[in-house]
């Protein structure tokens, strides 16, 4: 058994359906922009159920909560140093900051000024830098889905610092483990208090806090839980008894079915994507929201990769590729919307449904192919050597004869692993796909326990296939509106690799 454990320890960890998540979550977020915008939603008796495409933001919020924080959970548990944080704070604003910046540049000259709404040059600092919505005559400004990206940005800078304060003291990983959970549970509980005292409130410091991190704490730590529990289930080579069963992903995904039908039609939630909503409807939100987000990650996270429909359909070629180019299409769609829009001349409510679906979705993965092979891509290579330099200097090397290192090994225990994922990189094509589940001790590529900032998927280029001896991650709404992810037709929403990261959404998600 010990040595089962340290095999399953050592052994590579690759999570691969998650880019097949991040792919459901951007599509999620398309679906409520295109609906609402052909009038389904509103017109249609289908549309409680379009409306609640905002849903993927959550998704995309659970995902940067498992990937980003999933190698801080690894180093707690394992006793291994803790991921650097200088790189992982490059890592993230070069992956998130880039494109943001390019989409919102053109969007300020493609999209008329009534429909940007970015108040001069203080708007444009407080779209570019991620503060509109932090006060309410801020809000409704730029890109309408572009809020989330505050609350990721804030969630990346509060990642290492929670993560310090847990390893203050070195305990038993036993012990340790009972601390990640308490302080998830603390966590989420203060995020559910805090999220019910400040619905409906008049404080006029806290009149933008439907983008504070703190209210979305709780979407984050159900990833974080699920990060802690994937990385205590790895440490002692064990797999959940249920992520065996073959109908494990079918019947996690039909509890998600379950939570997203709730929340589409037992929560009274308006179809308009600006509402303001009272306790009951925004607590059952959050909490509905992060049920579906967390029974839908689950299949990608345990289990065998090959084992049943659900495991084989986000890891395949289109969902794969869908997840790649993600944060482009959760930024570029609503570009894609007005100018569809403006340049057949129909008004918000005149187009069919599916034909303007199917257009938008072309347009959009055609610019986000673009842009992520132009601008995201060489940005996180950059990223990554960036990092790779600032931590050659924090960390010099004694002088001497270098030992040598047997071909395949990986990084020496204690140190940042990401050199050795990224040293086996096929630099002719460099397919990012996020790895999958708990492979046991025939894992795969090294996955989200191996990257600094979780970013095993889009972030961090890995080979196609299986590694040698492996086995079969609305924005804020008008003043005292709610800032739902529901497309604003203004007068549009809301998922991280992550982003993957996605989350981001990763964006996020990884987002």
């Amino acid at each position: 058994m010990p040595a089962q454990a340290e095999a399953a320890r050592s052994a590579p960890v690759v999570f691969a359906g998650f880019d097949g998540l991040r792919a459901i979550a951007a599509l999620l977020v398309l679906v409520v922009h295109v609906s609402f915008n052909s009038g389904l939603t509103t017109g249609n008796s289908i549309g409680v159920y379009t409306a609640r495409g905002e849903i993927g933001v959550a998704v995309f919020f659970l995902i940067s909560g498992f990937l980003l924080y999933r190698p801080f959970a690894v180093a707690h548990l394992s006793g291994r140093g803790a991921p650097d944080a200088a790189g992982f704070y490059i890592r993230r604003l070069l992956r998130i900051i880039p494109l943001y910046w390019l989409a919102l540049a053109v969007a300020l000259n493609v999209v008329p000024n009534d429909k940007m709404g970015v108040h001069g040059f203080a708007g444009l600092l407080q779209t570019a830098f991620f503060m509109q919505g932090y006060r309410q005559h801020w809000a409704i400004q730029g890109l309408t889905q572009a809020w989330t990206l505050n609350v990721e940005f804030a969630f990346y800078i509060s990642v290492p610092f929670y993560a310090w304060l847990l390893v203050r003291r070195r305990r038993p990983a036993r012990s340790q483990l009972r601390v990640e959970l308490v302080a998830l549970a603390v966590i989420f509980v203060i995020s559910r208090v805090l999220h019910y005292a400040l619905i409906g409130s008049h404080i006029w410091w806290a009149d933008g806090w439907t983008v504070w991190l703190p209210v979305w704490w709780d979407l984050f730590a159900m990833g974080m839980l699920i990060a802690v529990l994937s990385a205590w289930y790895v440490q002692n080579g064990r797999t959940p008894a249920w992520a065996r069963w073959r109908w494990s992903g079918g019947a996690c995904w039909l509890i998600a079915a379950f939570f997203y039908w709730v929340a589409s039609t037992q929560v009274d939630l308006p179809l308009q994507p600006l509402f303001v909503p009272d306790r009951t409807q925004d607590m059952g939100r959050h909490l509905f929201y992060g049920l579906f987000g967390f029974f839908l990650i689950l299949p990608a996270v345990f289990g065998p990769p090959d084992q049943g429909l659900v495991r084989r359909l986000l890891t395949c070629r289109p969902m794969a590729y869908l997840g790649l180019i993600s944060y482009g299409i959760y930024l570029w769609h609503t570009v894609v919307i007005e100018v569809v829009a403006e340049h057949t001349g129909t008004a918000a409510g005149e187009l069919a449904f599916a034909p303007f679906f199917l257009l938008v979705l072309v347009l959009t993965c055609a610019v986000s192919t673009i842009t992520y092979f132009l601008v995201e891509r060489p940005c996180m290579t950059l990223g990554r050597e960036w990092a790779r330099r600032v931590r050659a200097r924090s960390r010099p090397v004694p002088a001497g004869p270098a030992e040598p290192v047997p071909a395949g090994a990986g990084a020496p225990a204690g140190t940042d692993e990401r050199w050795s994922v990224e040293s086996r990189v096929d630099e002719r094509w460099r397919q990012e796909l996020s790895g999958s589940g708990h492979h046991g001790a025939a894992g795969g590529h090294r996955g989200a326990d191996s990257a600094p900032d979780g970013e095993s998927a889009r972030t961090m280029p890995l080979r196609t296939g299986r590694a040698p001896g492996a086995g079969p991650g609305t924005r804020p709404g008008a003043p005292a509106a709610d800032r739902s992810p529901g497309p604003a037709p203004r007068p549009r929403a809301e998922p991280g690799r992550g982003a993957r990261e996605r989350g981001v959404p990763g964006p996020g998600g990884s987002a």
